[in-house]
């Protein structure tokens, strides 16, 4: 098994770290903005860090083309805007070598969140239909599994997932079209349940998470569900990062000399470019 890349970074002091994720550029469903549009709300950040399916780039997708062009876009414009990027994979973009950030030490740290569901994706519709191999994967990992173990096993199943799934992806033909849309939300029926507990869940799984391989950490970053939010648990905070899709809200969290300074709605529009909103702590 080939491990993970895990990156240990100390920025140095008064340099601004911004984290956001799940802009899923190249998908027809996704609401991110253009990459020049984004990086114009990048002022004042000196490391940008983009925790997962920033693109759509697994080899099998149909939205490859767009997403790959799209991620180097951005990348073209953070070096002439001179932004440190770091660019860590996720379930949609495996192709990206890091999987997880530590920063100040490990006080904080960075990963797209699907290690942290066995199956990566239990309520997609490609894992309803090999959940018989994921079911074999995941029984050969021990339960004492290392981070870079579990991170080994989200990223192979990513790849069998982005494998399995169609040309004619049936969350590209929803978009638009009421039937369309309801079937993507609600079949199988165990979808749904699947959804909605991964929402109520991840949080909790998160600080098992911290708890149980890296207990230094302080701070927890990761995307991956879509759904933003934040949780505290004594000394140990979790943020997701939500996501650029409909439904959905992008959060950015930064941070500086190991604080987090904000926890925000990233909004963007025609007539105004701005983050907004706050949660420091």
């Amino acid at each position: 098994m080939i491990m993970p890349s895990i990156a240990n970074i100390d920025p140095p002091s008064g340099r601004t770290v911004r984290v956001i994720s799940d802009m899923h550029w190249g998908h027809p469903r996704s609401r991110a903005p253009e990459p020049a549009a984004l990086a114009e709300i990048m002022c004042g950040v000196d490391m940008l860090v983009l925790c997962g399916d920033t693109a759509e780039t697994h080899p099998c997708s149909p939205f490859r083309e767009k997403g790959v062009a799209m991620r180097e876009e951005f990348r073209c414009i953070c070096r002439q805007q001179g932004i440190e990027l770091i660019e860590l994979a996720g379930n949609h973009d495996p192709d990206v070598e890091l999987q997880m950030l530590r920063l100040w030490g490990g006080q904080a740290v960075a990963t797209h969140g699907h290690a942290l569901v066995r199956g990566v994706a239990p309520w997609s519709r490609e894992f309803f239909r090999l959940e018989r191999n994921f079911r074999h994967m995941n029984g050969e990992i021990s339960p004492t599994a290392s981070v870079e173990e579990l991170l080994a096993l989200a990223r192979g199943i990513s790849f069998e997932l982005g494998s399995a799934r169609l040309p004619d992806n049936a969350s590209a033909r929803a978009s638009g079209c009421l039937p369309r849309e309801l079937y993507h939300c609600f079949w199988p029926p165990a979808r749904p349940l699947r959804i909605l507990q991964a929402w109520l869940t991840c949080g909790d799984l998160a600080e098992r998470w911290c708890r149980c391989l890296m207990p230094e950490t302080r701070l927890f970053i990761f995307g991956h569900f879509h759904r933003s939010g934040h949780w505290s648990y004594k000394n140990r905070t979790m943020l997701n990062t939500g996501a650029w899709f409909k439904y959905a809200t992008p959060y950015a969290v930064d941070m500086r000399d190991a604080r987090l300074l904000r926890y925000a709605p990233l909004v963007i529009n025609s007539s105004r470019r701005s983050l907004s909103g706050e949660l420091s702590g």
